[in-house]
């Protein structure tokens, strides 16, 4: 597949455009077709976002312009589209990635020590991205199929392609996995931070509110019978995913009878994910046509 001249992104809008022509979208022989998209995704939403907030500038973007307390379950199907619609829009991979990068423009502002931010900071950005591609590498590792010999090598180097489809430059990611497995390991132990934001974020994956819903009543029910079993198990599959630098890191207390629930857990979901049927294991963003987000 070629990337068609006529949507090729401009310096305009795409950094990464300037370095080098970008490669075409990953298509279904790609190791990121099998790996991105499955319920292990889901599963681990909470510690991306997490991971994100890390970084102070994803945090004051977040503050000052994220839906994720007001309106979490819309935040998160406008996020998953614009991300599923980059790595399966084949075709229409650029144009939903400008769209991905373009709502960003804008965002900016001074936080709370007086430090200028910009949402399109090349290191924020990329870090998102990195976020990202570390997300899915453990969630298959502990939640999911698992990788192959040589796949994680392949998934990275397809993830920075796909980091370019939406600006991420070259010069802002490690040449490969080994060299991003050191960088980010380092990132976590010395830049990671934690704040008011990833507070809230925690506090949010610990007791979701009700799903939008034409039900009258539905918020006491929900606090009542859902949000309790629910946020259980959204704290601990956050946490469980999370290296105990990064649970140290953003105040997550941790012990022995936590980690063997999370292994439970994750040892049943490593037999039962992989053997469901595409329709049940995929997201439907992965398989489907996909609306314009």
């Amino acid at each position: 597949m070629s990337v068609p001249t006529g949507d090729r992104p401009t310096a305009a809008w795409n950094p990464a455009a300037r370095e080098r022509p970008l490669a075409p979208p990953p298509g279904p022989a790609s190791v990121t077709w099998r790996a991105f998209g499955d319920l292990t995704f889901v599963l681990g939403a909470g510690r991306r976002l997490l991971i994100d907030v890390g970084h102070p500038v994803v945090a004051a973007g977040v503050d000052a312009y994220s839906v994720f307390e007001t309106d979490p379950y819309g935040r998160a199907d406008r996020t998953l589209r614009l991300i599923m619609g980059v790595v399966y829009g084949r075709d229409d991979a650029l144009a939903t990635a400008r769209r991905l990068r373009e709502r960003h423009v804008g965002m900016r502002g001074v936080d709370d020590a007086g430090r200028a931010w910009n949402a399109l900071d090349p290191d924020a950005y990329h870090w998102v991205h990195a976020s990202l591609v570390d997300g899915v590498w453990t969630q298959q590792r502990l939640l999911g199929r698992g990788w192959r010999p040589g796949e994680v090598e392949r998934f990275y180097d397809e993830m920075r392609e796909v980091g370019r489809i939406y600006g991420v430059r070259d010069r802002d990611m490690p040449a490969d996995w080994t060299a991003f497995r050191r960088w980010f390991d380092e990132r976590c132990a010395d830049a990671v931070v934690r704040s008011d934001v990833s507070d809230r974020v925690l506090r949010i994956i610990a007791s979701p509110p009700a799903p939008p819903a034409p039900v009258p009543g539905i918020g006491p029910i929900w606090a009542a019978t859902v949000a309790p079993v629910g946020g259980r198990a959204n704290a601990l599959f956050t946490a469980g995913l999370l290296t105990p630098v990064l649970r140290e890191r953003f105040g997550i207390r941790w012990g022995d009878a936590r980690q063997r629930a999370f292994d439970r857990h994750a040892a049943l979901l490593r037999r039962t994910i992989p053997r469901l049927p595409t329709p049940l294991r995929m997201l439907p963003s992965s398989h489907r046509p996909r609306p314009r987000a």
